[in-house]
């Protein structure tokens, strides 16, 4: 509906920008390198640095070095804009629900007055052949790893194809690849090849994590370069050839069903300099790839020459970006005359399509506590099925580890490497997963491979293996990734937020501990596994079938236990509601960013509050218009992301919560709290905005369509907070009505002077207790708390 304005407003932005705030979005790319220093970007930056030498692919780094972002210049901004942002080297990629030759007129009428300019010379970067074997070592990383890169063809190159079928029998969903054999069997911690495809170079990044006490670094590699051995040689069969080359095609035309991700693949062909058409026949090229071309593209691209990278354990040093001198930009005030032109751009007019809960999804009985929900898929060929189990981890916490051991297992009659093999045949994907209230078992593959799939998933549900051998892999694997977790500061962040919120609740305390895994037998898990199955069973099916056609299928292909329980009812876990103003402090020393969380408990939502609620989160919280995010990043640069909203509980009739998160540079703690607690406290009155936020309100919901494979959720979720039909027939006439009075009634009833939690994770160098204390008592929590042992 408003692609007209957006075509004008852009059309503008580029013509003519002005760049005002540079000081503070200077320091919100000072925030994003901090951010980068607390992950593992660093040890990506290293392998680059080596692997290109001479390219800017690793002669640069995409965020600036420290150095660079100390000495910004405004001069040489202006000078790359006015050179590169140039007609000749854009593109403009629309993708929606809209006529495209009704609004090729309007492109052009906003767009066609640009005046041209030369087209910046692109000379090509040219980057050394690798030769032979290359060791960097380096100590960045909680566990010991190995990376090997190869360098691969980009795509667009004849030979693209098959490297990307080569690694896709070298890893794949199903883990039937040759390192994921590796990892299964035990001969490595965990292996996995990674392409990384680059506009000059691809990068075929191969890594291993080394058994943790009995392999070295050399036993590892050798390991690797066995399994490569076997492609180069034509070891797989030519079933395993195309189940590959299926697999590859499923996942490209699947990226099709959605607006962002075919956006995003005329983005990169333009990047790449591509014909579109050239992008369109690589389906067909992926789909005959045949043996010949991918051995000899095996043996071209994966031969002698290689980088290795090997990670001892260990933790470089960080430099700090310092918080510079800077006021906070006083904003302009009232509309500019920009924006009253804006505002006068008509929009077309549209007719919101509402979901009818009964009609849109159908229903069938497959037997007693089993039932079928199915819509359409109108795009293709490939189905996605669930079979949801009414009982979660909350009341079974043992299906928090029978997801993960069933994905590594066989039946009792088919061992897991003929169990994966024939799934991976079907170009089928077979996943678990345990939420709080239900057991999932997930399907998507061919709708033509669906009655084989579904018969192999019978064969694992009712016969489990008892496979001692993958427990003791999969403890393994969860020590070396809980170690790794446990030392990223979003995951200590959300941790403290779990354990603010919920206490002996939080998901982290309640989950299995590796010791406690260390002590558990196959035998439990199987049980935990029959005794989920003898609750109601919902099948949501999203495909070609009728519900009628997939309960027939399901009563043919299913066994489901007798006489099933009801399902479970929602869970609802307890919060601790704080009486007066609270500080949770974990103190990380080796942070460069410190994350805070800010909370205030509301109240049950209600269908009158609803649409305050929803203009209250526009207004406070929305996206880069909303208050929070201007007034913390763009006028003060407190934080590169900072993002929050009031949001109502999942279930009917239980309170809300107001939930900030931001992360900010150590320097800049109390003055981002400080902001932050203000605006909860009291909320700015800027009448200005109500407009445009009425308009992006009626405009988001008329846009809320929800997509095909997530309709069925949709319809869960609404049912759950007490509708029995489409919510945005009342919110639209609601959101039109809106006035700035009724977000500040609903932020006086469930915002304004409740107490207010902070909860913190930094380094206790740069902020003190006692100056954190004077946002409420503060509680100093070690991180040994947050987690289950």
């Amino acid at each position: 509906r408003s692609v007209d304005r957006w075509l004008w407003l852009y059309a503008h932005r580029f013509q003519d920008p002005v760049f005002r705030l540079f000081p503070s979005e200077l320091e919100a790319v000072y925030e994003e390198k901090n951010q980068s220093m607390d992950s593992f970007e660093p040890i990506a930056e290293v392998f680059l640095k080596h692997f290109f030498p001479t390219h800017p692919y690793g002669s640069q780094v995409v965020l600036g070095s420290v150095e660079h972002l100390k000495n910004p210049s405004l001069k040489e901004m202006y000078a790359f804009y006015r050179r590169y942002y140039v007609p000749g080297n854009m593109a403009l990629a629309l993708s929606g629900d809209f006529d495209a030759e009704a609004i090729w007129p309007v492109i052009e009428e906003q767009f066609g007055s640009w005046p041209e300019g030369p087209v910046p010379a692109q000379p090509p970067a040219r980057e050394r052949p690798l030769s032979g074997r290359t060791q960097v070592t380096v100590r960045m990383t909680p566990v010991r790893i190995t990376g090997l890169g190869f360098r691969l063809p980009p795509p667009g190159h004849p030979d693209y194809a098959a490297t990307l079928v080569a690694n896709e029998l070298l890893s794949n969903d199903q883990e039937v690849g040759y390192l994921d054999q590796l990892a299964r069997d035990g001969a490595v911690l965990l292996a996995q090849a990674v392409p990384i495809p680059l506009n000059d170079y691809g990068v075929g990044l191969v890594a291993v994590v080394p058994r943790l006490l009995t392999q070295s670094f050399a036993g590892a590699e050798k390991k690797l370069l066995g399994e490569l051995a076997k492609l180069k040689r034509g070891a797989f069969t030519d079933a395993e050839l195309a189940a590959a080359r299926r697999s590859l095609v499923n996942e490209q035309r699947a990226q099709w069903e959605d607006n962002e991700e075919r956006v995003l693949a005329m983005v990169e062909s333009f990047g790449r300099g591509e014909r579109w058409q050239d992008y369109l026949d690589f389906l067909a090229q992926l789909d005959a790839v045949d043996r010949d071309q991918l051995i000899r593209a095996a043996r071209t691209y994966y031969g002698d020459d290689f980088l290795v990278l090997r990670s001892r354990v260990g933790f470089p040093p960080k430099t700090r970006l310092e918080k510079p001198e800077m006021r906070p930009v006083e904003p302009a005030t009232g509309r500019s005359p920009f924006a009253g032109q804006l505002a006068a751009v008509p929009d077309r007019p549209t007719t919101p399509r509402f979901i009818d809960f009964n009609a849109d999804v159908e229903t069938a009985l497959v037997t007693r506590g089993v039932h079928v929900q199915a819509n359409k898929n109108p795009f293709n060929d490939i189905y996605t099925l669930e079979l949801r189990h009414g009982i979660g981890m909350y009341d079974l916490p043992a299906l928090e580890v029978v997801d993960d051991y069933l994905t590594d297992v066989g039946s009792a009659t088919r061992g897991a490497d003929e169990f994966k093999r024939a799934l991976f045949l079907l170009a089928t994907t077979l996943e678990f997963e345990a939420t709080e209230e239900e057991f999932i078992v997930r399907l998507s593959g061919p709708e033509a491979q669906l009655p084989e799939a579904l018969a192999l998933v019978d064969e694992l549900l009712n016969a489990p293996a008892e496979d001692g051998a993958a427990l003791r892999r999969l403890c393994r694997e969860r020590w070396g990734l809980n170690l790794v977790a446990k030392r990223e500061p979003e995951v200590i962040a959300d941790a403290l937020r779990e354990y603010v919120t919920f206490g002996r609740g939080s998901t982290y305390l309640r989950a299995v501990s590796t010791r406690e895994l260390m002590g558990t037998r196959p035998r439990k898990l199987v049980k935990a596994l029959q005794q989920a199955r003898r609750h109601a069973v919902t099948i949501r099916y999203v495909g070609a079938r009728r519900a009628a056609e997939l309960a027939e299928l399901a009563r043919a292909k299913l066994h489901f236990p007798a006489r099933l329980k009801p399902a479970r009812p929602p869970v609802v876990r307890p919060r601790k509601v704080p009486k007066t103003d609270q500080v949770y402090w974990v103190k990380r020393r080796q942070s460069v960013q410190t994350q805070i969380i800010l909370s205030v408990d509301g109240e049950p939502m209600t269908a009158a509050l609803r649409p305050w609620a929803d203009a209250y989160n526009e207004y406070f919280g929305g996206s880069m218009g909303g208050l929070l995010f201007q007034e913390v990043r763009e006028l003060r640069a407190l934080a590169y992301a900072v993002g929050g909203a009031y949001l109502e509980h999942a279930v009917a009739g239980q309170p809300g919560l107001l939930l900030i998160a931001a992360a900010t540079q150590a320097d800049k703690t109390l003055e981002a709290i400080t902001v932050m607690r203000a605006l909860v406290q009291d909320l700015p009155r800027k009448a200005d905005r109500i407009p445009g936020l009425r308009s992006a309100l009626v405009r988001s919901q008329e846009a809320a369509q929800p997509g095909f494979r997530a309709l069925q959720e949709y319809i869960h979720a609404w049912r759950l907070r007490g509708f029995n039909d489409d919510p945005r027939r009342g919110l639209l006439p609601a959101y039109a009505r809106l006035e700035l009075d009724d977000i500040a009634r609903f932020h006086a009833a469930h915002i304004r002077d409740r107490p207010q939690t902070v909860m913190v994770v930094g380094d206790p160098r740069r902020v003190s207790k006692k100056e954190l204390a004077r946002f409420g008592e503060v509680h100093v929590v070690p991180t040994r708390k947050l987690f289950s042992r």
